[in-house]
């Protein structure tokens, strides 16, 4: 009997070991990665985020890595070795992650019984962002970038104006006042820059194309560069502004003379830049320059009561023929997604989905950035407190004509090269056919989209 009892105990004792084992390789198991390019206070409001999931969901542990760029991220998730949830710092890299198979598709996480109605969570803007072609691989993280127009008061008022130009047609007349050249001829002070490589990239055209209502592609998925006149009338515009602003008439001494203006630009951070120095009058760009025209050194904006620069912001100026989308503009953010080698997708969707509707999350990032957050409830919460310059910023959020153009999966935003290096070619003149140089570019694009389906 002794020594049945003693087996017993024995066998009790392999069982429990067992259980213990079984017990701590699950706990091990239930640990979920996560890459960002967040740092300091920003970084502080993801971890406090993070900390909340954990404690609602007892046993899962999130190791969250912070200032990590996206090259880093896709270079890991490729080899094998990555995280399982990583933030892209835009929407319009989406295509690096969807487009190369990094990010798995969300579709069947996001429909399911522990899904997201993000038609009603999130804001329209942010659903059509964190979309690639038809591939929900994203979901919106907390920072955003709505894109307006900034203009520097002090220089309108010297010129006779008051108010920000709504239409393009009122956009070249002022810059035509507001343009100053030095005895030798060169810019000394330019109205508006409409020029793709300026400050910045592929935002370039998308403004282009958006104040004109262009479409990107066609209802059939092609490229619309070539089928939809409304580009032909952007970039007609664009060659007539140079010519009219810059050259006295003339495209070729405008666009020279632009070429110089730009290459002597200031920094793109800091006093230095061109719309804080008063080298420029007006400019299209994102909420979080705001600060930065208020004090280049400290990004203070709340309060801001010693601009660097007088300025005012307003939606983009637009067409003509395309007044009903006046008050809207470009609205993205960063994104985040759960990677391809993910070993524990159920905790892993338990983590990205805590993080995009985290309301808390939601509330402090944007009070303490000022961007506009892409969460409804944060929005209705009452508890965003922002400067009222910012006021513009979340009213084109808000407009339903605001959204990003809709990114195909064809990798690193190819389509935004290739419509980047034509208005590039344009602009300087090495490019005159406008119609078989657009041909040109949805040939391109629909090459890149039927390689990448």
């Amino acid at each position: 009997m002794k020594k049945r009892l003693i087996a017993s105990l024995a066998i009790l004792g392999l069982l429990v070991s067992a259980i213990v084992g079984t017990s701590t390789a699950q706990a091990a198991t239930r640990t979920v990665t996560v890459w960002s390019p967040y740092s300091g206070g920003n970084l502080a409001l993801w971890n406090a985020a993070i900390a909340r999931i954990e404690k609602a969901n007892p046993g899962l542990e999130v190791k969250s890595v912070g200032s990590v760029d996206m090259a880093k991220s896709l270079a890991a998730i490729n080899a094998g070795n990555g995280p399982d949830i990583s933030v892209a710092n835009g929407a319009g890299n989406l295509g690096w992650f969807c487009g190369t198979g990094a990010w798995q598709n969300l579709s069947t996480l996001v429909a399911g019984r522990n899904g997201i109605k993000v038609n009603t969570v999130f804001t329209p803007s942010a659903v059509g962002y964190t979309i690639s072609g038809h591939n929900r691989c994203g979901l919106p993280a907390v920072g955003t970038e709505t894109f307006g127009f900034y203009y520097n008061k002090d220089l309108l008022k010297a010129a006779g104006y008051t108010t920000a130009p709504k239409t393009t047609a009122d956009l070249l007349a002022y810059s035509q006042k507001l343009t100053k050249f030095d005895s030798a001829g060169n810019i000394k002070v330019a109205g508006f820059v409409p020029w793709a490589g300026y400050y910045g990239f592929e935002m370039d055209a998308m403004w282009l194309g958006l104040m004109f209502g262009a479409r990107w592609y066609n209802g059939d998925g092609k490229a619309a560069f070539a089928s939809d006149p409304k580009w032909v009338k952007a970039f007609q515009w664009q060659k007539d502004f140079i010519a009219k602003v810059y050259g006295g008439g003339d495209f070729k001494k405008g666009s020279q003379l632009l070429t110089k203006f730009v290459a002597a630009r200031g920094d793109e951070w800091g006093a230095g830049h061109d719309f804080v120095s008063g080298r420029v009058a007006m400019k299209l760009d994102a909420d979080w320059m705001a600060p930065m025209f208020c004090d280049p050194d400290g990004w203070n904006l709340n309060p801001c009561t010693k601009p660097a620069v007088s300025f005012g912001t307003a939606p983009f100026p637009v067409d003509a023929g395309n007044l009903a989308a006046y008050g809207s503009g470009l609205v993205g953010g960063q994104v985040m997604g759960i990677s391809k080698g993910s070993k524990n997708l159920a905790d892993a969707w338990i983590v990205i989905k805590g993080l995009a509707t985290d309301t808390q999350l939601s509330i402090d990032y944007a009070n303490a950035n000022g961007s506009v957050p892409a969460l409804q409830a944060a929005l209705a919460s009452g508890k965003i407190t922002y400067p009222s310059i910012y006021q513009t910023f979340y009213d084109i959020s808000a407009n339903k004509n605001s959204g990003y153009h809709l990114l195909k999966n064809t990798g690193e935003h190819l389509e935004d090269v290739e419509i980047f290096n034509f208005m590039s070619a344009w602009q300087a003149g090495t490019t005159t056919d406008l119609k078989t140089g657009l041909g040109s570019v949805a040939t391109k694009v629909n090459q890149i989209l039927a390689r990448n389906s």
